[in-house]
């Protein structure tokens, strides 16, 4: 049987070949991918991808992710963000080029704060990073707390990058989390991802 890493280093090989199957939110709205993500599994007429779900419990949080997903490596999470506010915990595919990661700030953070430290980074981010090709923001509901999500695609030596970056208020502090793949793959990417942000739950005690 094809394990999910390998099926997730297939799907990468049709896109790099120009075999891509039509991004999932071509076939499923956003509401139905994000749903079938819950429940464990995409499934379109181009294949499957499973989703499992994982935690963390220092930040006592729950998330789903797709299987074949692992920690990165720290000397490749070095080499990949060399700076000392990477993110703790990143979940890479196989190959190391789209990851998910999680990072407290050290900022306290209140739920009716989001959406202005949302508008804050944006405007830093706009200030700082002027190269960003800048696609959307907003604000969302998902499990009673609000989340602020950015949008934008970031150079790369070899191309463009896909971000998702997404905040919310987590325990009284700022948890920031970060998506991003190849600019190529963001059309297969980009509704798995909100999937991923619409997962995210707090583990209660």
């Amino acid at each position: 049987m094809e394990s999910m890493d390998e099926k997730i280093l297939e799907w990468k090989q049709q896109i790099k070949a120009g075999e891509a199957p039509p991004p999932a939110k071509e076939m499923l709205s956003q509401q139905e991918v994000s749903a079938s993500i819950m429940e464990g599994a995409l499934h379109t007429k181009y294949g499957s991808m499973e989703f499992e779900e994982i935690l963390i419990p220092e930040y006592a949080l729950s998330t789903r992710l797709p299987k074949g997903f692992a920690l990165m490596p720290e000397p490749i999470a070095r080499a990949k963000y060399p700076f000392e506010s990477r993110p703790k915990y990143i979940y890479s595919d196989p190959a190391y080029d789209t990851s998910l990661g999680f990072q407290y700030t050290p900022q306290p953070l209140q739920d009716d704060e989001v959406e202005a430290a949302k508008d804050a980074m944006l405007d830093m981010m706009t200030k700082f990073q002027p190269s960003n090709d800048w696609i959307d923001n907003g604000v969302t509901q998902v499990n009673d707390k609000t989340i602020g999500y950015l949008l934008f695609l970031s150079p790369a030596l070899d191309g463009k990058v896909f971000n998702l970056v997404y905040l919310t208020a987590w325990r009284g502090k700022g948890l920031v989390c970060n998506f991003n793949c190849r600019e190529q793959e963001r059309r297969i990417w980009k509704p798995i991802a909100m999937g991923l942000m619409e997962s995210l739950k707090e583990i209660r005690k």
